[in-house]
C-alpha cells in the first residue's frame, strides 16, 4: 500500500502469527490472525479510513535501536531452534518462560518492526494504529523475561519521539511494565503510567506506588498497582482519577498504549476480575482527550477473550461501531456466541462486593492520595 495517511491502520502478519514458542507456552503468536479475522468477519477493515500494514519482513538495524549487540547474537544463535547454551541462559534465552523456538530471532525483528511500521504511521499523519503482536514491556537491552525477547514498546517511543512527538506511555496489561520504566526513569521526556496487579501477588514483583522516577525524571513514572479482584468499577475510579489527570497535565502528543488484555477475570495467569467492559471504557475516556495513539497488543492468556478485546479496541480506536447482537440481548457472552455473526462481543458486567469490595475502594482511595500529594505538584509545576 501507500504512504497516504489514513486514520487508523491495523498492522497485521500472517509470518508473525504463524511462529510458536512451544505447544503449552501460555503465549500464542496465532492470536494475531484471529484479532485479524474477527476484526474483518466485522466489517471493520474496510472503508476509506482503514488501513492494512502487512508486516512479513524485518527492517535491518531494528533490534539495535535498543538491545545490546551481545544479546542481539544470543538471539541469532537461538534462531535454529536447538541447542541452549551458557550464554543464552546469561541473556534469559531458554527458560521456560523465554525457550529458543525456530524463528526466534526473526519473531523478533517482525515484532519489532511491525511496532515502529505503527509508530511511523502515526507519526506520518494516521491517528491510530495497532499491533496486535507488541507490547513486549518486559525485555531489557541485554536479556529477556516474561515472554518478551525484544522491548518493541521503546523502539516505538524513540520513533515518535525523533519525529518530534510528546509521547505519554499507558500500560494497562496486568503485569507491570517494568523495562519500560527503567528505561526512561530518570528523565522527563516521557510520561509513564502503569496499571497492573500489585507486585506483591504477580510477576515482576515490581511496580509500587513509591517508584516514582528519580532526579529529572521525578514525578513522571507513575504506578498503579492493583489488588487481586479488583473490578471494573474501582479501576475505571482509579483510571479517571489518575491516568486522565495525568495526561492532561503531561499534554502529549500522543499515547503509547500497551492494551493487555490479562487484566480480565476469565484469564489463568492474573487475579484481576475486570471485563471487556471495564477495559474498553478505559480505552474511549482516553480516546475522548488524546485522539493519536499507538497501540500494542500486550498479555492476554485466554486467546478467545484477547481476541475479544482486542475486537473492541480496533472498534474504538478505529472509530466504527458494533451492533449488538444475540450476545448483547442476553446480557453478554457469558451467555450467548461470539462466534456468530452479528453477536455482542462484551462481557456481562461482574462486580466485586462485600468486604472485599470495600478493602479495595480504601485502596483505590490511598493510590489516588498518594498520587495528589506526592505526583501531580511535580507534575503541574
Amino acid at each position: 500500500m501507500g504512504n497516504e495517511a489514513v486514520r487508523s491502520v491495523f498492522v497485521g502478519s500472517d509470518a508473525l502469527g504463524s511462529f510458536s514458542f512451544s505447544e503449552d507456552h501460555p503465549f500464542k503468536p496465532e492470536r494475531i490472525g484471529l484479532v485479524k479475522k474477527m476484526c474483518s468477519e466485522r466489517g471493520l477493515l474496510s472503508g476509506r479510513d482503514i488501513a492494512i500494514e502487512e508486516v512479513e519482513e524485518g527492517e535491518p538495524g531494528v533490534l539495535e535501536r535498543f538491545h545490546t549487540p551481545e544479546y542481539i547474537d544470543a538471539l541469532r544463535r537461538a534462531d535454529s531452534g536447538m541447542d541452549v547454551d551458557v550464554d543464552m541462559l546469561h541473556h534469559g534465552i531458554g527458560s521456560p518462560e523465554n525457550p529458543i523456538f525456530k524463528g526466534v530471532y526473526r519473531f523478533c525483528e517482525l515484532s519489532a518492526a511491525a511496532s515502529l511500521t505503527a509508530a511511523r504511521r502515526v507519526s506520518s499523519g494516521s491517528l491510530t494504529a495497532f499491533n496486535p503482536c507488541g507490547g513486549f514491556h518486559h525485555a531489557h537491552p541485554d536479556r529477556a523475561s516474561g515472554f518478551c525477547y525484544v522491548n518493541d514498546v521503546v523502539i516505538a517511543i524513540d520513533e515518535l519521539r525523533a519525529n518530534g512527538l510528546r509521547t505519554a506511555y499507558i500500560d494497562i496489561d496486568a503485569h507491570h511494565g517494568d523495562a519500560v520504566q527503567e528505561t526512561y526513569y530518570s528523565g522527563n521526556e516521557v510520561l509513564t503510567i502503569s496499571m497492573h496487579e500489585s507486585g506483591k501477588t504477580l510477576f515482576p514483583w515490581s511496580g509500587f506506588e513509591r517508584e516514582m522516577g528519580k532526579g529529572d525524571g521525578g514525578g513522571f513514572n507513575i504506578n498503579l498497582p492493583l489488588e487481586p479482584d479488583t473490578d471494573d468499577e474501582i479501576f475505571l475510579h482509579i483510571f479517571g482519577k489518575v491516568v486522565i489527570d495525568a495526561l492532561a497535565l503531561f499534554a502529549p502528543d500522543v499515547v503509547v498504549l500497551l492494551a493487555g488484555a490479562d487484566m480480565l477475570s476469565t484469564d489463568p495467569l492474573t487475579h484481576l476480575r475486570l471485563t471487556n467492559n471495564g477495559y474498553i471504557e478505559a480505552v474511549k475516556m482516553m480516546h475522548e482527550h488524546h485522539p493519536r495513539i499507538v497501540a500494542l497488543g500486550g498479555g492476554g492468556y485466554n486467546m478467545n477473550d484477547a481476541v475479544r478485546a482486542w475486537t473492541l479496541l480496533w472498534a474504538e480506536l478505529s472509530g466504527q461501531t458494533l451492533e449488538e447482537g444475540y450476545g448483547g440481548a442476553l446480557g453478554g457472552v457469558f451467555l450467548g456466541d461470539a462466534s456468530l455473526q452479528g453477536s455482542d462481543l462484551k462481557d456481562m458486567r461482574s462486580y466485586t462486593s462485600g468486604p472485599v469490595k470495600e478493602k479495595l475502594e480504601n485502596g483505590a482511595e490511598m493510590l489516588i492520595a498518594h498520587y495528589r500529594e506526592a505526583i501531580r505538584p511535580k507534575l503541574s509545576s
